[in-house]
């Protein structure tokens, strides 16, 4: 983890951290680090405790990207230590250590690690809740449940999933109906009240100063707010199928059916299966529904706290699963972990839509832009002339804490004089691509590693 924070401590903010990280954390650095609330073009209705945390840290050491991205390091690091401890009580001494690089290469969470990001939060949140849980260690839990519900709305969700989970345990181990079963039941439910009674806190304080929660009309994310139904409530139904199998879980979910298989039957099989079941279940029923009524909630980083319950299983059938033929534990191990590191190589072909905060595969992406700039700079191109897409469109104070103000416009072709191209801008249709071909001049291409940037001029 430091190699990795030594490695991206000079990589801009990038996709949602921008909003999420930098912008928030510049409206509280700027405003004597009082908590108010977020102007409307920033705000998307989360707790901004973790760009409150940030302005903090610039003001005790400097606002620069080395100092936002060692931010970073103590969760990252507490990661690692939860996901010994999480492996040794779920495989065992012997098979502990797997866990770490199994959860950690997954690109989701790789490519979340190496941004200044609140889902490296998230994730912490989650880990130290599920260690609580299942260890029965009040603090982890308490802890672990206040993070989630700091972080985001999405946090607060899968804090309602950490609830449910732990209510479905309690009823599968303490079946003596009686007085005192009624008090053990409300102290398990006692540890997850400072969490909620954060989240519930916030929601009101929201509406009471900006009159909404969640989301409203005339926010800049009201589009992926709406809700659908038929086709394609059909079609975001296989998004999210698409986001459990993509970049190598396919893989995980085909050994995970065949440890099924191999330890069959149930009646005789560790309890902590169905524990870790019931988990990814739970995770499944809080997080997929607002990905599946609504128009575009469905990002990979969104399921995250899934992805690691899917791990978990997958380890603990495979750790504990009977001697098996041909192949060792350990050889099964490592073409895993090797699968889904592989996965932060898959690029798909232009046209499209790539998860790109969600895998190692967007680092190149820095560099290129970095070339582009300097190409309108050295030419003496006005920014305001160039046409781009998201992620390029901020200024480079809010990207790279740089203090230049300058930045793309937003692609018009009939404005436009330059227009950035690149296959890391999901809105950068195949129509748009095939206008720019034919009917502009290439000037510049630069391609590292899968990820291509060119600049284009009006003939």
């Amino acid at each position: 983890m430091v190699g990795l924070t030594w490695s991206a401590q000079h990589d801009p903010f990038f996709w949602d951290t921008v909003q999420l990280a930098s912008k928030h954390a510049h409206y509280f650095y700027e405003n004597s680090l009082h908590w108010l609330p977020l102007p409307e073009e920033i705000d998307s209705g989360h707790p901004p405790v973790f760009g409150y945390y940030l302005a903090h840290v610039w003001s005790f050491f400097g606002k620069t990207l080395p100092v936002s991205h060692w931010a970073m390091l103590p969760f990252l690091l507490l990661n690692v230590w939860l996901l010994y401890h999480l492996g040794f009580r779920l495989g065992g001494e012997k098979w502990a250590f797997w866990l770490i690089p199994l959860v950690l290469i997954d690109p989701v969470m790789a490519g979340q690690s190496v941004l200044v990001s609140p889902d490296v939060v998230l994730a912490c949140g989650f880990l130290l809740a599920v260690e609580g849980i299942l260890g029965k260690n009040k603090f982890f839990t308490t802890i672990g449940i206040l993070l989630l519900c700091l972080v985001s709305m999405r946090g607060m969700m899968t804090a309602g999933a950490l609830f449910a989970w732990q209510l479905l345990l309690f009823f599968r181990r303490d079946k003596t109906k009686n007085r005192a079963w009624v008090c053990r039941l409300i102290k398990s439910a006692l540890f997850f009240l400072p969490g909620f009674a954060f989240a519930a806190w916030f929601l009101w304080w929201h509406r009471t100063t900006t009159g909404w929660s969640g989301f409203h009309p005339n926010s800049p994310w009201s589009p992926a707010f709406e809700r659908v139904e038929g086709a394609e409530l059909f079609r975001n139904f296989l998004v999210i199928g698409w986001r459990w199998l993509d970049f190598g879980r396919v893989f995980e979910w085909l050994l995970l059916g065949w440890l099924i298989w191999k330890n069959r039957p149930f009646k005789n099989a560790n309890p902590a299966i169905l524990d870790l079941l019931l988990l990814l279940g739970c995770l499944v029923i809080f997080l997929s529904p607002s990905a599946l009524f609504f128009k575009n909630i469905s990002a990979h980083r969104y399921f995250l706290p899934g992805f690691l319950a899917l791990h978990f299983l997958v380890f603990h059938l495979l750790a504990n699963a009977l001697p098996l033929l041909k192949f060792g534990k350990e050889w099964l191990f490592s073409a895993l972990i090797t699968v889904l590191a592989l996965g932060n190589w898959w690029i798909y072909p232009r046209g499209i839509s790539m998860g790109w905060d969600a895998t190692l595969a967007h680092l190149p992406y820095h560099a290129l832009r970095t070339e582009a700039v300097v190409f309108f700079q050295k030419n003496n191109i006005d920014f305001q002339k160039v046409g781009s897409f998201f992620p390029a469109l901020n200024t480079g104070e809010n990207l790279s804490l740089n203090g230049d103000l300058s930045h793309f416009a937003e692609k018009d072709f009939l404005r436009n004089e330059y227009v950035v191209a690149s296959n890391v801008f999901n809105d950068l249709t195949e129509t748009d691509y095939l206008i720019l071909q034919r009917d502009w001049i290439l000037l510049k291409k630069w391609k590292h590693a899968g990820v291509w940037m060119e600049i284009y001029q009006r003939p």
